[in-house]
């Protein structure tokens, strides 16, 4: 399902944010920009195909700002 993808990448988008990192005695704050692709309609994607549309996904979540989820 659609909105089941989005909410499973949501939900790990947040908790990336949520979670401090720690790197040679700095904290940082990192983010995720993910891309969501599925084969939910009429028409069954190819591999290719998904990946290509999650990879356009992801640049499109990078360019409105990143640490979004863009389906």
């Amino acid at each position: 399902e659609p909105v089941q993808a989005m909410d499973v990448a949501e939900r790990v988008r947040r908790a990336v944010a949520a979670q401090p990192f720690r790197f040679d005695n700095r904290e940082l704050n990192l983010t995720v920009s993910v891309g969501v692709a599925n084969t939910h309609g009429e028409r069954q994607l190819t591999t290719a195909e998904l990946l290509k549309i999650a990879d356009d996904n992801l640049y499109a979540a990078k360019r409105a700002g990143r640490n979004r989820v863009v389906a």
